[in-house]
Protein backbone atom coordinates (compact mmCIF):
# COMPACT_ATOMS: atom_id res chain seq x y z
CA UNK A 1 0.00 0.00 0.00
CA UNK A 2 1.26 3.49 -0.85
CA UNK A 3 2.14 5.24 2.43
CA UNK A 4 2.14 8.72 0.87
CA UNK A 5 -1.45 8.58 -0.43
CA UNK A 6 -3.93 6.89 1.93
CA UNK A 7 -6.82 5.12 0.14
CA UNK A 8 -9.33 8.00 0.61
CA UNK A 9 -6.89 10.85 -0.03
CA UNK A 10 -7.14 12.90 -3.21
CA UNK A 11 -4.26 12.56 -5.66
CA UNK A 12 -1.29 14.77 -4.79
CA UNK A 13 -1.30 16.36 -8.25
CA UNK A 14 -4.99 17.30 -8.38
CA UNK A 15 -5.88 20.43 -10.37
CA UNK A 16 -8.90 22.47 -9.30
CA UNK A 17 -10.50 24.66 -11.96
CA UNK A 18 -12.90 27.53 -11.32
CA UNK A 19 -14.93 29.91 -13.45
CA UNK A 20 -13.70 33.51 -13.20
CA UNK A 21 -16.76 34.64 -11.22
CA UNK A 22 -16.23 31.87 -8.67
CA UNK A 23 -12.48 32.52 -8.44
CA UNK A 24 -13.12 36.19 -7.53
CA UNK A 25 -14.77 35.08 -4.28
CA UNK A 26 -17.67 36.62 -2.39
CA UNK A 27 -17.71 38.41 0.97
CA UNK A 28 -19.94 36.78 3.57
CA UNK A 29 -20.75 38.33 6.94
CA UNK A 30 -23.17 35.62 8.09
CA UNK A 31 -22.86 31.86 8.20
CA UNK A 32 -25.37 29.30 9.39
CA UNK A 33 -24.63 25.64 9.98
CA UNK A 34 -27.14 22.81 10.11
CA UNK A 35 -26.87 19.06 10.14
CA UNK A 36 -28.75 15.82 9.74
CA UNK A 37 -27.62 12.24 10.25
CA UNK A 38 -25.72 12.09 6.95
CA UNK A 39 -24.86 15.69 6.03
CA UNK A 40 -23.83 19.12 7.21
CA UNK A 41 -25.13 22.26 5.49
CA UNK A 42 -23.10 25.47 5.52
CA UNK A 43 -24.99 28.55 4.30
CA UNK A 44 -22.98 31.70 3.62
CA UNK A 45 -24.88 34.98 3.26
CA UNK A 46 -24.36 38.71 3.04
CA UNK A 47 -26.57 40.81 5.32
CA UNK A 48 -26.97 44.55 5.01
CA UNK A 49 -29.51 46.25 7.24
CA UNK A 50 -32.63 44.08 7.38
CA UNK A 51 -32.01 42.36 4.02
CA UNK A 52 -29.80 39.41 3.27
CA UNK A 53 -28.71 37.30 0.28
CA UNK A 54 -27.70 33.66 0.32
CA UNK A 55 -24.40 33.52 -1.53
CA UNK A 56 -23.52 29.85 -1.27
CA UNK A 57 -24.75 26.59 0.26
CA UNK A 58 -22.13 23.90 0.84
CA UNK A 59 -23.11 20.32 1.67
CA UNK A 60 -20.56 18.11 3.44
CA UNK A 61 -20.53 14.55 4.68
CA UNK A 62 -19.93 14.27 8.44
CA UNK A 63 -16.39 13.00 7.78
CA UNK A 64 -15.56 15.96 5.53
CA UNK A 65 -17.16 18.37 8.03
CA UNK A 66 -14.85 16.97 10.72
CA UNK A 67 -11.80 17.45 8.47
CA UNK A 68 -12.96 20.98 7.58
CA UNK A 69 -13.34 21.77 11.29
CA UNK A 70 -9.78 20.61 11.98
CA UNK A 71 -8.35 22.51 9.00
CA UNK A 72 -10.18 25.72 9.95
CA UNK A 73 -9.02 25.42 13.57
CA UNK A 74 -5.41 24.95 12.52
CA UNK A 75 -5.59 27.88 10.10
CA UNK A 76 -7.17 30.16 12.74
CA UNK A 77 -4.44 29.22 15.24
CA UNK A 78 -1.70 30.09 12.73
CA UNK A 79 -3.46 33.37 11.85
CA UNK A 80 -3.72 34.39 15.51
CA UNK A 81 -0.10 33.42 16.17
CA UNK A 82 0.94 35.70 13.34
CA UNK A 83 -1.53 38.62 13.70
CA UNK A 84 -2.85 38.40 17.27
CA UNK A 85 -6.15 37.30 18.75
CA UNK A 86 -9.35 37.59 16.73
CA UNK A 87 -12.15 39.23 18.69
CA UNK A 88 -15.56 37.69 17.98
CA UNK A 89 -18.02 40.06 16.28
CA UNK A 90 -21.38 40.92 17.83
CA UNK A 91 -24.05 38.25 17.41
CA UNK A 92 -26.89 39.00 15.01
CA UNK A 93 -30.22 38.49 16.76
Amino acid sequence: MDQQNPPNAPPADITIKAEDEVAKGRFSNLAQVGSSFDSFVLDFAFVQGRAGWLLSRILLSPAHAKRFHAALGETLARHEARFGPIEPPPTIQ
